[in-house]
């Protein structure tokens, strides 16, 4: 890659300085870790490494960073990049960028990771010309999941904390809703996971959280959803006749 190139990738970089960059990443992955399973986090740290020559900004394939992973002895496949690339964007770790050729057709992606902290200058313009290729940002109603309007109403009154913050905690409620293995729809528990918020809320009001919102809606969903699913098998099967005898 040229010296030129390079530059013009870093332009798009949404950090100051690389260390910048490595401090935001350990907040994402401090924080947003259990959203992920063990081989997306693999292929998340494939991610993270392509994006350092350019100060977080990934120029690569897809192709060519499984390639890399191989190599490196933690090989994951296509699928689990992509959806790692999906949940990466729901939670606004990254934002994607398609390269067109100036012949016609797809390039490569451009992936840019966002500070933790993202507000309104989440990213730069991609107004800057890349030699033979243009940049065109994916609209937002593919990189946001559906949330549900009752989620986004409980969380309204507090979006100024974060953009997208019903989009990120949805996120790690549907990560929660996984590991718990439901056979059901998520939406099924959403009055579950409305009340597992307001009680983060309290516990925040009260200044009685010692790590951040994200974590603790995790750690506090987490533990009503297991708790309801022991409910469900109590109901379907009855209590344990050693139980039922004490």
């Amino acid at each position: 890659m040229q010296n030129v190139k390079r530059k013009m990738y870093k332009q798009l970089s949404t950090f100051q300085t690389n260390h910048q960059f490595k401090n935001e990443v350990r907040q994402h992955l401090a924080f947003f870790t259990e959203c992920f399973t063990p081989s997306e986090r693999i292929a998340l740290n494939q991610l993270i490494r392509t994006s350092i020559p350019h100060r977080g900004v990934a120029v690569s394939t897809v192709c060519k960073m499984l390639a890399a992973a191989h190599a490196s002895g933690n090989a994951v496949s296509r699928s689990t990049f992509e959806r790692m690339l999906v949940k990466a964007k729901k939670l606004g770790i990254i934002t994607m960028h398609h390269t067109i050729r100036e012949t016609g057709g797809y390039h490569h992606s451009i992936y840019i990771f966002q500070p933790f902290t993202s507000s309104e200058k989440s990213s730069n313009q991609l107004t800057t010309p890349i030699l033979l290729k243009k940049v065109n940002p994916v609209s937002q109603k593919t990189v946001h999941p559906s949330v549900p309007q009752e989620f986004t109403k409980a969380t309204a009154p507090f979006a100024e904390w974060e953009p997208n913050l019903s989009v990120k905690l949805w996120s790690i409620a549907e990560a929660s809703f996984k590991r718990m293995k439901f056979m059901d729809a998520i939406e099924n528990h959403l009055p579950l996971i409305i009340r597992a918020f307001k009680q983060v809320i309290l516990k925040y009001k009260k200044q009685k959280i010692q790590s951040t919102i994200y974590s603790y809606f995790y750690g506090t969903l987490l533990a009503k959803l297991a708790e309801e699913k022991r409910r469900i098998v109590r109901d379907r099967d009855g209590m344990p006749a050693w139980l039922e005898q004490m």
